[in-house]
């Protein structure tokens, strides 16, 4: 019995001893593979290369297990009601260039049913391409790849076996996660080429709420000892519980739950598939790499390429003859469902228009409240590109209910350029504005239900203005914007500007301004329809400078404007996230208070907290009065940091924001302004408080505490309690 006992101990000695051996083989083995990824990586190991591809996007099955709010609204899920499939295809040819980057140019673009391309879904990164990145990429969504430095404390590694591929042997690794229930890892297999230990085959798995499989097959180059992507194939089955997917620029909930064996039988049919295969590859050779400054770029003609192409590119087997049916069908459903004008009208609702006919109707002017004009109530707009691609008219007309005085705008726009977006515009304008208010002239449209700062404002100043504009994008990464003016500005108080004993109550204003944004990180995609940012970077830069000319169409004043902003934010995978902001203003010269700066005060002139009650703006002090500083010198700084949305219920995830807030000026010549209270901020003012954002239908709660060498004597004036409102369409 004890020899029995005996020879059992050491067999399972031996039986471990064996494992631990492989386990160490295997990790030598994964270890020597990432030592190698830079030279088996093309983009380290290439100064450049190109290859041509095609790839196509299947999605069938139980169209009722594609919902959310936002893809509701697209309509796209009627097309699914009748048809049952959704199919894009397209070719690209892949440029990397080891200084100018990567870049994908789209040669055919096709999506039966739509007059044009939805083209939101070709910046969607469906599936890694690049199988050495340190993150793999799934629908927008980051898993850590095997391949990742750290993936030996992550991964447990096997080796099952040997096998030929292209000729090479290569040893089979099998690799799963150290923790069980880990959302961000993969099961599979690597295959490793046993000579240069570079990946020769990939099967990447995950189960959970969607069923993935993932596959990279590669072939070898004899030349450069290197394996390239031939091909890739994503296959995503849901399961019975909901996973949200980006799709068209809309929410797509992949999955539902079914209460019948029969109901979850087709739920389970639900499959999205992706399929690509690259071709031509060409190494270390002079490359038409075309603009500069783009990631994506469609080409005009990729949208009129015939059938007989897209056959030839498809590949003998690419669908059955019932499949190629179903997908040639949409284009008929989508004419009966006016897909292609919903999609329009919602890419138009998010910037705050709305599509009537040849007219895009400005929603921003329809209603607004502030203390002089009482409810405004406008209408605005511009005409679109079925009137004319080169024309454009655009304008405005509101009416204040408390000074019953209509004021409007004119502008007749001409593009010189497609290519950069150049517009000439000339326009007229006659309106109410606030004081000491300064805009860059290439700060994006942002589109809210209204305006919180608007409602608070107390001072502003009359003008009427005549002026002329050219905005273009000088590269992708940067729009610019020059503009000549004449304005006759009248305040709305009783404010006077004394230059050389002469007293100004109103005044004419002759101005040039030059303005410039860049985003040199973001990266863009340029379609028949024009440049779209397609992932922000930072930092943004933005320039502005204003010259006033003295004499110029009788103009009063001479002085120098200059305006500088950076902004920055460092976004977690988490969802938490912390935005930065500094802004800086200088100005010389006669300038009259109207056109100096202020630090974006928000605090009702009120004495008590309730009566301060108000909304919150983006950038501004909450807890700073109205009228309290003005500054020819300014520098302003905030810091935002956003934590992860917690859960209270479903549909109730609120958002916890940090904020400090601080401003440095000063003002020169403060005589020169009469009946007007000065007071400067050299001394530093600072703030400091919190928002909890998104409680109910957009609208939050805010808190603010001001301190330092501007704190007030009463406790209770220091402090801003708000509402919050971010609901940005």
């Amino acid at each position: 019995m004890r020899l029995f006992f005996g020879i059992l101990l050491l067999f399972l000695c031996t039986i471990t001893a064996a494992q631990q051996q492989g386990v160490q083989e295997a990790e030598l083995l994964m270890t020597k593979v990432l030592i190698s990824k830079k030279k088996n990586d093309p983009s380290h190991k290439l100064n450049s290369y190109r290859y041509d591809a095609y790839e196509n996007l299947k999605v069938s099955g139980d169209p009722e297990a594609l919902t959310g709010p936002g893809y509701k609204k697209t309509e796209l899920r009627k097309t699914l009601k009748k048809t049952g499939v959704l199919y894009a295809e397209k070719t690209s040819r892949h440029n990397y260039d080891h200084i100018k980057g990567y870049k994908e140019i789209i040669t055919g673009a096709n999506m039966p049913g739509f007059e044009e391309p939805v083209y939101p879904i070709y910046h969607i990164d469906f599936q890694s391409e690049n199988i050495y990145d340190e993150k793999y990429i799934i629908f927008d969504q980051e898993y850590i790849s095997p391949l990742n430095e750290k993936s030996i404390s992550l991964y447990h590694f096997q080796i099952v076996t040997d096998s030929i591929i292209e000729g090479r042997t290569v040893t089979k690794l099998n690799f799963f996660p150290r923790k069980e229930n880990e959302s961000r890892l993969f099961s599979g297999f690597l295959y490793i080429d046993q000579h240069t230990y570079a990946v020769a085959k990939a099967v990447f798995e995950k189960s959970g709420a969607l069923y993935i499989n993932a596959y990279h097959d590669f072939v070898y180059d004899d030349l450069l000892s290197l394996w390239y992507n031939s091909s890739r194939k994503l296959y995503v089955r849901q399961e019975k519980t909901k996973k949200e997917l980006e799709l068209f620029g809309a929410r797509l909930e992949v999955g539902i739950q079914k209460s019948t064996y029969d109901q979850e039988q087709i739920a389970e049919e639900l499959y999205l598939i992706i399929e690509a295969v690259n071709s031509n590859f060409t190494t270390n050779k002079s490359l038409d790499y075309g603009r500069r400054g783009l990631k994506i770029d469609v080409q005009d003609s990729a949208i009129h390429q015939q059938e007989a192409y897209w056959e030839k590119e498809r590949g003998k087997d690419a669908f059955s003859t019932s499949e190629l049916a179903q997908f040639m069908n949409l284009d008929s459903i989508v004419d009966a469902t006016k897909i292609t004008r919903k999609l329009e009208m919602l890419d138009k609702f998010k910037i705050g228009y709305f599509p009537v006919s040849v007219v895009d109707v400005d929603l921003k002017y329809l209603v607004k409240y502030n203390d002089y004009e009482a409810f405004r109530l406008g209408i605005g707009g511009q005409t679109n590109e079925k009137l004319s691609e080169s024309f454009r008219i655009n304008g405005y007309l509101a009416y204040g209910t408390k000074d019953a005085v209509f004021k409007h705008k004119i502008g007749l726009g001409y593009r010189i350029s497609k290519e950069k977006n150049t517009w000439l515009t000339m326009y007229k304008q006659d309106d109410i504005t606030e004081f000491a208010a300064e805009h860059f002239l290439t700060d994006a449209r942002v589109y809210s239900l209204f305006e919180p700062r608007l409602i608070n404002i107390p001072t502003f100043y009359l003008y009427k203005e005549y002026g002329m504009s050219l905005q273009q994008r000088l590269v992708p990464s940067v729009i610019s914007e020059v503009s000549l003016s004449r304005k006759r500005v009248t305040p709305t108080t009783n404010y006077q500007f004394i230059l050389e004993d002469e007293v100004f109550t109103d005044y004419v204003l002759a101005e040039v301004s030059l303005g410039a944004r860049w985003s040199p990180v973001s990266e863009f995609m340029r379609t028949p329809k024009g440049y779209q940012e397609i992932t922000r970077g930072y930092p943004i830069l933005s320039g502005q400078i204003t010259q006033g000319i003295k004499g110029f169409t009788a103009s009063n004043f001479n002085y120098l404007k200059l305006s500088g902003k950076v902004e920055y934010a460092f976004k977690r995978t988490d969802k938490s996230s912390t935005e930065l902001l500094l802004e800086g203003h200088y100005s010389s010269g006669e300038v009259p208070l109207t056109h100096l700066y202020h630090a974006y005060p928000n605090a009702p002139n009120k004495d008590e907290i309730l009566q301060r009650f108000s909304v919150a703006g983006r950038r501004s002090f909450e807890t700073m009065y109205f009228n309290e500083f003005f500054s020819d010198q300014l520098l302003v700084g905030q810091v935002k940091h956003h934590f992860a949305p917690f859960t209270i219920f479903s549909f109730l995830k609120p958002e916890m924001v940090l904020i400090s807030k601080v401003a440095w000026g000063d003002l020169d010549h403060a005589q020169r302004h009469q009946n007007v209270t000065i007071t400067t901020l050299e001394k530093g003012y600072f703030e400091s408080g919190f928002e909890l954002n998104k409680l109910l239908f957009g609208f939050g709660l805010s808190a603010s505490y001001r301190y330092g060498a501007y704190h007030l004597p009463d406790f209770a004036d220091n402090i801003a309690i708000k509402f919050t409102f971010y609901l940005e369409l």
